[in-house]
């Protein structure tokens, strides 16, 4: 009977998870672009994400998802602070019309957000978000 209530107990909990794509990481939500979708060529995608607590936030964008020391991809094709609206932070990316700029460039891209907030003796001030995997296309 106790196993039958705790796999019951475990399927719900399970099948109430919520998705990858809207994974949350230390109070950080991505919400666009989502995981796996195309931003066009030459435009200028809006990065959205929920945050709960305050701080500044900050967005990085990078070709490869590795992860430096302090949990954070690179910044190499975009950094850019955050700003909140509707409730939401959101921020827009820069566009520069050479060939080699990134949104010029099709291929996969990562991005992800932090909030930098040094308060309460913590002794790591950036809480990294998910890294979200986006195409330019």
């Amino acid at each position: 009977m106790i196993r039958v209530i705790l796999s019951t107990a475990v399927a719900a909990a399970l099948i109430s998870a919520p998705a990858a794509d809207g994974a949350t990481k230390n109070g950080i939500t991505p919400i666009a672009p989502k995981k796996g979708s195309t931003v066009a060529v030459g435009s200028r995608p809006t990065f959205k994400m929920k945050v709960e607590g305050s701080g500044t936030v900050w967005v990085h964008v990078c070709k490869k998802p590795r992860l430096n020391g302090d949990g954070l991809i690179c910044h190499k094709e975009m950094i850019k602070q955050a700003r909140k609206k509707d409730g939401k932070y959101q921020v827009r990316a820069d566009f520069f019309d050479f060939p080699a700029f990134w949104l010029n460039s099709p291929g996969t891209y990562y991005w992800q957000a932090h909030r930098i907030k040094c308060e309460g003796g913590v002794s790591d001030c950036r809480q990294e978000g998910p890294v979200v995997k986006f195409r330019v296309g």
